[in-house]
């Protein structure tokens, strides 16, 4: 379950630093974190792990993923 958690916050990270290079104000960023973490939580387990597995492939693939693990000092 704590490996979950991890990776659901590493996601909800890099969903919410996609928004902000959308050009969404970092003012919004605990509102988008909440709002992409209620989505990860709410859904029955089944669609959460489809859920969870396009956004890992999507984030990844994007380049997103290891974008938000260098800003805050994950990637060095």
């Amino acid at each position: 379950m704590e490996q979950d958690i991890l990776t659901l916050a590493a996601l909800v990270a890099a969903f919410v630093g996609v928004a902000k290079g959308y050009g969404v104000p970092a003012k919004h960023s605990s509102a988008i974190a909440l709002a992409v973490a209620a989505l990860f939580v709410l859904v029955p387990d089944n669609v959460q792990q489809t859920v969870v597995t396009i956004a890992t492939i999507g984030l990844t693939a994007s380049g997103a993923y290891s974008y938000v693990k260098t800003r805050d000092g994950g990637g060095k």
